[in-house]
């Protein structure tokens, strides 16, 4: 299948379709400082160097598919979410206009999770009414890149769009690693030092291209948390600005001072230093025979930082394909996905293994001290269930009548409900597990199969804006733990 990139930065998300075996035609960039860099790694794609705003329909060649990642600045968490009122917002506007006129068979929209927020909420449903009124049917989830053999934590909105006229089955792509690849695994291999960098022109590393590292200063703002994950841990998210890169993992984790400031550890001040480019490339998972080109150090960061991690963009291409495989010469393509694979066991079979009914009974004592390396079950909520979610009142959730093999009940402790169309915002914690029935909750109900009922409390409102992430089991189902979710509340600095 042909496809057109735009805002196509150093190719990251082009990339990882490429590795799922799309044609990228053609794609547009405006930034002169990437062009040579995206021209070296994709020598097959034509490159548009124009300002989108005067590029026409008909100046773009016919394609099955659009990918981009409008620029996110305009609705970061750690910017000042000007939305649509930074110009760099307004150009949401053109990549929904180059859909309308082209009528793609799929387009594909990556952005920060910030352009969920309630303050946006005005902008974000207008950009959906106007891709749905252009004739597609749109989802949208927040993925971790972690969960997709990716070495960082970086939370990314994704937004599938596929024409409502052609059959489909879209589906997110399902965790794929129980266990986060670490910065060991990552980057453990490169022994060299660096070449560090202010504001000089950056010569070519002989030794490893791309080894450079920003060496300027540390503002407060930087020495205001922690920056140093450990060698067995992800990433901290990889960001594109150089003066906020990560640091490397040979140093001790920095020392908390206050709530606002921390230091570097006492004797250990000459193991500190910033990721290179090249690492920060590494954790972005793009593979070291990509060349990234600049005379200027922070232009390196930029397009690294910037980029969506080609491997979580080919898990995103595999999931396009497989959607439109009935379509594709080759007939179906045999990718599993680890929802396939889990097991459904019966309630009934549970019930049968507790004679009493009950499965797990907490006793808490401050329920509102949260404990971070508990189990939090999330599933989704019925529409028959809804009202007493949204008003908090919520005392018992009811499963179905099959349950996942690989969730442990006796390990669950906080439960989040998921609204089907908005995400997880609410914490409960599970006071009891046990046997019962759905006639419970609602008595007019005749079916008497067994399902599991979880005895909930509400405890604390977790996010400020409701978070769409995926539902790796069944799509009904997430077990993860509480300090996981809590990565979602962090913000990245912008410009």
């Amino acid at each position: 299948m042909n496809i057109v990139s735009l805002f196509a930065g150093c190719g990251g998300l082009d990339l990882g379709f490429e590795m799922a075996g799309f044609n990228v035609i053609w794609a547009n960039e405006f930034d002169k400082t990437i062009h040579e860099t995206y021209s070296l790694n994709h020598p097959n794609t034509i490159l548009n160097a124009s300002d989108i705003r005067n590029i026409k329909g008909t100046d773009i060649p016919e394609c099955d598919g659009i990918i981009g990642g409008p620029p996110c600045q305009a609705w970061s968490e750690g910017g000042k979410q000007l939305g649509l009122n930074d110009p760099r917002g307004q150009v949401f506007l053109e990549y929904i206009r180059i859909v309308k006129e082209k009528q793609p068979k799929f387009f594909v929209i990556e952005n920060v999770q910030g352009i969920l927020d309630d303050k946006h909420k005005e902008s974000l449903n207008m950009f959906i009414r106007l891709l749905k009124e252009a004739g597609y049917k749109i989802n949208y989830e927040i993925l971790n890149a972690a969960n997709y053999r990716i070495p960082q934590d970086r939370f990314r909105v994704f937004f599938i769009g596929i024409r409502k006229d052609l059959k489909n089955n879209f589906k997110f792509p399902d965790a794929i690693n129980s266990s986060p690849i670490t910065l060991r695994q990552a980057i453990g291999d490169i022994k060299e030092e660096p070449i560090y960098y202010n504001n000089e022109i950056v010569i070519i590393n002989q030794q490893r291209p791309n080894h450079d590292t920003f060496n300027g200063n540390y503002d407060s703002k930087y020495m205001s948390r922690n920056r140093v994950r450990s060698w067995d841990e992800p990433s901290f998210t990889i960001q594109a600005q150089a003066r906020n890169t990560p640091q490397h993992p040979q140093a001790p984790k920095m020392v908390y001072e206050s709530d606002n400031k921390r230091s570097f550890a006492k004797g250990y001040e000459n193991l500190y230093r910033r990721l290179s480019v090249r690492e920060c490339a590494r954790i972005q998972t793009f593979p070291d025979n990509f060349i990234f080109k600049y005379s200027d150090i922070k232009d390196g960061y930029k397009m690294v930082g910037n980029a969506v991690p080609p491997r979580l963009a080919k898990q995103i291409a595999i999931q396009i394909k497989r959607a439109f495989s009935d379509c594709i010469a080759g007939n179906r393509i045999p990718i599993l996905t680890n929802a396939q694979h889990i097991k459904k066991i019966p309630v009934n079979n549970i019930a049968a293994q507790y004679s009493y009914g009950i499965i797990n009974k907490l006793i808490g004592n401050n329920i509102y001290n949260l404990n971070m390396e508990k189990h939090v079950l999330i599933s989704i909520i019925s529409k028959e269930n809804l009202s007493v979610y949204l008003d908090k009142s919520a005392k018992k959730y009811y499963t179905g009548k099959n349950f996942p093999s690989t969730i442990n009940l006796k390990n669950l402790f906080y439960f989040m409900p998921y609204i089907k169309g908005r995400g997880i915002k609410d914490l409960y914690i599970i006071k009891t597990a046990r046997i019962g029935t759905k006639q419970e909750i609602h008595p007019e109900c005749l079916d008497n199969d067994y399902r599991i009922i979880f005895e909930i409390e509400y405890v604390k409102q977790l996010f400020k804006n409701y978070k769409p992430i995926h539902l790796n089991i069944w799509h009904t189902f997430t077990d993860t733990i509480l300090s996981e979710l809590i990565k979602l509340n962090t913000i990245e600095e912008t410009d």
